[in-house]
């Protein structure tokens, strides 16, 4: 590794780390194993970097049945973290990048769990409107009032009132229009919630990526950061977890997606103090981050 090297790795990180500050997310996002490397880095180029926030996904090719695992992952997370109608989370990830391909694979599990979790929220609100129970049906209208930040309040204050009074019953016609009225809204709302952005450090000797990672970037899901090279790609000393390996005879190892230990190598260790050095930090006081919440990723499994 070049001292050029080394500083275009650093810089792209002191970049990433303006990012986050710039969009300021609930969450970080970093897929296992190539990301963990950046949020060590970033822990020590950026003094207020919030670590707590990070949280590790399942994301290596080598894992058994990965678009699975991601997908089923996410999933729990959201079920975890969202709270509707109030609590909408955003979330951010960073990943790094050669043909894009891995990254685009990551968009497709976590926009397929997020549609997922939106599905389930709207039948969940619809299923309550049509109740038999009138508080029921009541409590639904408040919370789609609450997911549409109150922007309808007149239209739904007239359904409420409809529908305290017993209209419906004399005339169905006027309780399908007002359902549909909030059906729709309902998926219209939904539609902007948890859409998923990536910070996307870009390894500069690809220099021809992914259509579908392209076209990510032109929608401005993915935020681009070029680096010189990432130093730490698909080098095992660089990245401390270890997947559990599968049992059984294969032409190489297949993982399981859970961590099952750590091995912190001297290369690795070398690498985070010469980076502290290069901030002018203590090296002898810096060491990888975040190891409970890496074992902790597999509560979402």
């Amino acid at each position: 590794m070049t001292y050029e090297m080394l500083e275009s790795y650093v810089e792209a990180m002191r970049k990433a780390s303006e990012q986050i500050k710039r969009e300021n997310p609930d969450f970080l996002v970093a897929p296992m194993l190539g990301s963990v490397p950046f949020i060590d880095t970033l822990a020590i180029v950026d003094d207020e970097f919030n670590s707590a926030r990070v949280v590790y996904m399942p994301a290596s090719s080598r894992i058994d049945n990965v678009n699975h695992v991601m997908e089923s992952w996410f999933y729990n997370f959201l079920n975890d973290v969202v709270k509707s109608p109030s609590k909408f989370p955003t979330i951010l990830g960073i990943d790094e990048v050669v043909s894009g391909q891995s990254v685009t694979r990551c968009f497709k599990m976590i926009d397929s769990a997020s549609q997922k979790k939106r599905k389930y929220i709207r039948q969940n609100l619809v299923e309550r409107l049509h109740s038999r129970d009138s508080e029921s049906a009541l409590q639904s209208l408040r919370e789609v009032d609450l997911l549409t930040e109150n922007e309808y309040s007149y239209e739904f204050g007239n359904i409420r009132n409809r529908l305290q009074q017993g209209i419906y019953k004399e005339n169905p016609e006027q309780g399908k229009t007002d359902s549909k009225y909030v059906i729709d809204t309902v998926k219209t709302a939904l539609e902007k919630k948890l859409i998923y952005k990536s910070i996307g450090i870009e390894d500069s000797k690809c220099h021809n990526r992914a259509k579908e990672y392209e076209e990510l970037k032109s929608q401005k899901r993915i935020i681009p950061i070029s680096v010189q090279q990432i130093i730490t790609m698909d080098n095992p000393d660089y990245c401390p977890p270890r997947f559990e390996v599968m049992e059984g005879e294969r032409e190489y190892a297949r993982f399981l997606p859970r961590v099952k230990d750590f091995v912190v190598t001297p290369q690795y260790l070398e690498l985070l103090r010469s980076i502290a050095k290069f901030m002018g930090k203590d090296p002898d006081k810096i060491a990888p981050v975040n190891m409970k919440a890496i074992l902790d990723s597999s509560k979402y499994l």
